[in-house]
């Protein structure tokens, strides 16, 4: 399975390389599967609303929220391409081509309909309608459309269409020529009714075997999310029965191709008679069967069990694809450059050598992923090091790392490392004079590079931690000389004051008395000089107390 995982990283990248190129202008020729553009013409655009507390929704404790997570982040994937698939079959006789679909968005170009925008109108009833009957306003799907000029992707125009559309969410379907449709802003109570134990929403609920009360979406997510452990193929098709629908059209999960089909979707890799859909779906499994939090946090080093929430973004995404000024062949190429990377770059990548991360979801330009906390830090920078081995630092990621128990709610959780992520992109690293490109994690921000070296810093304080070459009492009165050290800096940020010095005999002191001659006193000692790790020895020593193995009263 390794050698497997690596030959695809492999291939990914090599095709990672040439969208770089083309991002970039640096390859003029179009590759085959470019959608081409129709000058003149129409541009589409689609956008989900609602996708963080739709995903989030499954609740912690209840058996089998690991897969109505799964089942819930994969429907976003899938309904996207299937509303875009749709979109494009109602404009078939206007030439439609999809520039892109992924993470809650699609841009279709196609040539001019006549009363186009009644067309528009038109689709978004129909969308509107499906996404009410289908989320009653959980989830919320906007439509867009502009006017093409010449080969430019004219953004403008649809940003501010979208913005309009965004302010009148679900009209299609709760209001008519006569005002509002008043029945539909309540509804009645049905039998069987009660709290669902996966969602926590109230509907109609059944008992399972494993006794809970879940509604039916819950019920449907439960088999989702068993079924994409073994997914392989999707298979698009005309169907009012299928597993997940946008209106006439569906979409089913399978291991194998069989049966007919509007078009087949591979989510692994490129082959004859389907269309490469590259999905991020990696899950813990021991013995055939998927692990759940609490297990997956048993893999966390230390004695506590922590999970770990990490959170990558793209920095500047929206300047990226703004510097290339509307161009639709290197629009394409940056958008499905991130996907891939996002997405099935990712995957392969888990599937290599984080075998205990949960991939909630990934593509577009970011990746939401749960696991054993430490594990997450070492994912966290082999995925950069993919990155900029790819970009060379032309385009940068941001992430964020929250710690939590196995089961505390994931969208607190989710909200935290979004917290932390932001934190990164916004406030500088203690050298750095601006944020993004950084890494936000045990209350620290460290950029990319000083956190490799510090991360192996850290491993061996934990090393020293646990052979009782440096006492837990001697960490802990460093973190709060740091602390002591920090407050300063605060109070008085462009000079050097008595207190921000203060540290210096008292940590001399200290290693002085608790630490024998060696390795761990060398390092410690280390922290006096200037440069040394002192601003970031509160992530060292955070990180060896949390991953070491001694007891909790001993570190």
């Amino acid at each position: 399975m390794r050698i497997m995982n690596d030959d695809m990283q492999t291939r990914n990248e090599a095709q990672l390389k040439k969208l770089i190129g083309l991002w970039q202008g640096g390859r003029p020729e179009s590759p085959s599967s470019y959608p081409s553009w129709i000058a003149e013409g129409l541009v589409l655009i689609g956008d989900f609303s609602g996708i963080q507390n739709f995903v989030f929704r499954p609740v912690p404790g209840a058996g089998g929220a690991a897969r109505r997570l799964r089942a819930r982040s994969f429907r976003v994937s899938a309904y996207t391409e299937l509303a875009a698939r749709w979109c494009a079959t109602q404009l078939r006789a206007n030439q439609p081509r999809v520039l892109f679909s992924g993470g809650g968005r699609f841009l279709i170009n196609c040539t001019l309909p006549p009363d186009w925008e009644t067309a528009v109108v038109k689709l978004q009833q129909e969308i509107d309608e499906w996404a009410w009957r289908t989320f009653e306003g959980e989830l919320v799907f906007h439509l867009a459309a502009a006017k093409a000029e010449g080969y430019q992707i004219p953004w403008d125009g649809l940003y501010d269409a979208l913005d309009r559309r965004r302010g009148h969410a679900l009209q299609g379907a709760l209001s008519g020529s006569s005002g509002w449709k008043s029945g539909r802003f309540v509804r009645q109570a049905q039998k069987d009714e009660g709290r669902c134990d996966g969602c926590g929403m109230t509907r109609p609920v059944q008992q399972t075997s494993e006794q809970e009360n879940l509604c039916w979406q819950c019920r449907e997510d439960a088999k989702i999310g068993s079924k994409l452990v073994d997914v392989r193929y999707c298979r698009i098709m005309t169907n009012e029965s299928a597993e997940l629908q946008v209106e006439n059209l569906g979409m089913e999960i399978c291991s194998r191709k069989e049966g007919a089909a509007q078009a087949w979707l591979d989510v692994e890799d490129v082959t004859n008679n389907a269309e490469f859909w590259p999905l991020l779906r990696h899950v813990p499994v021991h013995a055939g069967a998927v692990l759940d939090f609490d297990q997956i946090a048993k893999y966390s080093q230390g004695k506590e069990g922590w999970l770990g929430y990490l959170r990558i973004d793209v920095d500047r995404t929206g300047k990226a694809f703004a510097d290339v000024r509307g161009d639709p062949l290197r629009t394409w190429a940056l958008s499905r450059f991130l996907h891939l990377f996002f997405a099935a770059q990712a995957n392969a990548i888990l599937s290599s050598g984080y075998p205990h991360i949960y991939a909630v979801f990934g593509g577009g330009d970011d990746i939401f992923v749960v696991g054993p906390w430490n594990e997450l830090l070492e994912f966290a920078l082999t995925l950069r090091s993919g990155f900029r081995r790819l970009t060379n630092d032309a385009i940068t990621f941001s992430a964020g790392i929250s710690l939590a128990k196995p089961r505390e709610h994931i969208l607190t959780k989710a909200w935290e490392a979004g917290d932390e992520l932001e934190f990164a992109k916004n406030k500088p690293a203690h050298g750095r004079h601006c944020g993004r490109d950084q890494i936000r994690v045990l209350g620290v921000t460290l950029g990319w590079n000083d956190f490799g070296r510090l991360l192996e810093q850290a491993k061996q304080v934990k090393g020293w931690l646990e052979s009782g070459e440096i006492p837990s009492r001697f960490l802990h009165q460093v973190l709060e000389l740091h602390h002591r050290w920090t407050q300063a800096r605060l109070n008085s940020p462009d000079r050097e004051t008595p207190n921000l010095m203060r540290y210096r005999p008292l940590l001399y002191y200290q290693a002085q008395r608790n630490l024998s001659p060696g390795a761990a006193s060398n390092w410690a000692h280390s922290l006096l000089h200037r440069p040394s790790d002192w601003p970031q020895v509160d992530f060292i020593i955070r990180y060896a107390m949390l991953a070491s193995k001694r007891d909790r009263e001993e570190s």
